[in-house]
């Protein structure tokens, strides 16, 4: 086996803003100048990027970071799991040190490309380390409180900033969906029925199927998605977010 020492990398974005904005190539290139200044080589099929959820609580079954550490446990070569800065590793301080155990447990040390004063073990990285999580989990929470509330703000327009509901479809306007020409009423035929008690649930979806709700070449419905509209307070004009 070649003694040829590895690394593996990982590129993430949070947001599509980010993806536009070439986020994923300018990660790409620090970790790559990092490799070279590390003497290490990073196999093409040892890139791990996307946009993977990294805020706290998320992380401990994150399918990106357990298929690293089995490729780790796989190919001892491999030293270093280089990430462009801490927050691409992820939101969480208590996490981020959990797997930064587990790595280096199987002698692969987390190395920030573009934060290089943190990859030492003196106490100041420590400390330098910690706020740099510190603030990417405020950062991310913070983030969190105004995507709620902006949703709550929509919603108290008469907007729905979330995806279309069945039999709805995107309307001219930004979050204000429209009900689709074609599958917009025969849902609500078969809606109606099962409020009149003209149809059971069961018969109803079995109608639904039938109609013309699944032109365009939708897959058949089952009894767990049906259920969930006819359960849906939307349908009745409740708005629940």
């Amino acid at each position: 086996m070649s003694k040829q020492t590895l690394a593996i990398a990982l590129c993430r974005v949070s947001s599509s803003e980010q993806l536009e904005n070439n986020s994923l190539s300018r990660q790409r290139e620090a970790v790559i100048n990092a490799a070279k200044d590390l003497g290490v080589t990073i196999l093409d099929d040892d890139w791990w990027s996307g946009s993977v959820s990294s805020k706290r609580g998320t992380n401990v079954n994150r399918k990106d970071l357990l298929g690293m550490l089995e490729r780790c446990r796989k190919d001892r070569r491999i030293k270093y799991l280089i990430v462009d800065e801490p927050d691409r590793f992820m939101r969480s301080i208590n996490e981020a040190s959990y797997f930064e155990v587990l790595f280096n447990e199987l002698g692969v040390k987390v190395w920030y490309a573009s934060d290089p004063e943190l990859n030492n073990e003196t106490m100041s990285a420590k400390l330098l380390k910690f706020t740099k999580f510190l603030s990417a989990e405020g950062s991310n929470e913070e983030r969190q409180h105004k995507s709620i509330a902006g949703q709550t703000k929509a919603i108290k327009d008469g907007k729905w900033p979330f995806s279309p509901k069945p039999g709805y479809k995107r309307g001219y306007e930004r979050a204000v969906q429209e009900l689709h020409p074609v599958r917009g009423p025969a849902l609500q035929k078969i809606l109606i029925m099962i409020a009149s008690k003209l149809l059971t649930p069961t018969q109803g979806l079995i109608e639904l199927n039938k109609s013309d709700f699944m032109l365009g070449g939708h897959a058949p419905y089952k009894m767990d998605k049906f259920r969930k509209i006819v359960t849906d307070p939307y349908y009745a004009g409740i708005l629940v977010m």
